[in-house]
């Protein structure tokens, strides 16, 4: 029992200053893991320990390649939620709905994208794949809570009809990003850049990768068949980019559209 108990002692001592960054308040997952712990006391078990312990003491930032590396059932396999059930995220009898209009994203992103835009405070925000321009409009809604002001370009190839003084809604061709964001070299930092065009992906990649710099963020979204692309163009590039976990897996892992595919320049 002796390796039970220094584990189960460890995880407690992680556990506790979790609670205490928090104010004291535990979170459910919290109680959970607690209760893990004292089961795991009284069965002589440290599976579950251990597996407490790497999530408890995982690095925020690392390196993509070893999980955009696995194979999509792998992946599937490791999600945090069954597919079944992660795929419901985005609505089943209706899509969600932001300022009278669809708003794609999944539940678990309308918690975390707060939070980021939040400790990032961009300057910038670029969306590629405007749809009918709710997410861009909920992002300048949730910088505006947080007293943040933030230059939004949402580019689509389709013109959008939503005017907002706070939205850039541009027309253009994401496989021409040289032409729509002329601009580009001109907007303040850091930026938060959103792929969700599902189109050109790589060029897009490369038109960004040669403009980023070391803070910004790169959000590709509905990332799945996107894997061998994504794959291809960190091996090319010269630039490092780092997984931020820390909205990656809020949830559990993978619990964004951006299927490990949230990276922030190095």
């Amino acid at each position: 029992m002796g390796k039970v108990n220094e584990l189960a002692e460890t995880v407690e001592r992680l556990i506790a200053a979790k609670v205490a960054r928090q104010g004291g308040i535990s979170t459910y997952h919290d109680h959970h893991i607690r209760g893990g712990v004292a089961e795991a006391r009284r069965t002589g078990r440290t599976d579950e320990l251990s597996e407490y312990l790497a999530l408890l003491t995982a690095e925020r930032f690392q390196d993509p390649l070893p999980r955009l590396d696995r194979s999509d059932r792998e992946v599937l396999g490791a999600l945090a939620f069954p597919v079944q059930n992660f795929v419901a995220t985005q609505g089943v009898t209706e899509h969600l709905i932001w300022a009278g209009r669809p708003l794609y994203k999944t539940v678990f992103d309308l918690a975390s994208y707060p939070m980021l835009i939040a400790e990032l405070a961009p300057g910038t925000i670029i969306e590629l794949g405007s749809g009918s321009g709710g997410s861009a409009r909920w992002m300048a809604d949730v910088a505006a809570a947080h007293d943040l002001f933030p230059v939004i370009i949402s580019i689509d190839r389709t013109a959008v009809d939503v005017t907002d003084d706070r939205v850039s809604f541009r027309t253009g061709d994401v496989g021409h990003l040289g032409d729509v964001l002329a601009d580009c070299d001109e907007l303040p930092r850091p930026w938060l850049v959103i792929e969700d065009a599902h189109a050109h992906v790589r060029a897009v990649l490369d038109f960004f990768d040669a403009r980023l710099t070391a803070g910004d963020y790169l959000m590709v979204e509905d990332s799945l068949a996107k894997r061998a692309t994504l794959r291809e163009f960190l091996r090319s590039s010269v630039h490092q980019y780092q997984l931020d976990t820390r909205y990656l897996d809020l949830f559990g892992e993978n619990t964004s559209c951006a299927i490990d595919s949230i990276f922030r320049r190095a």
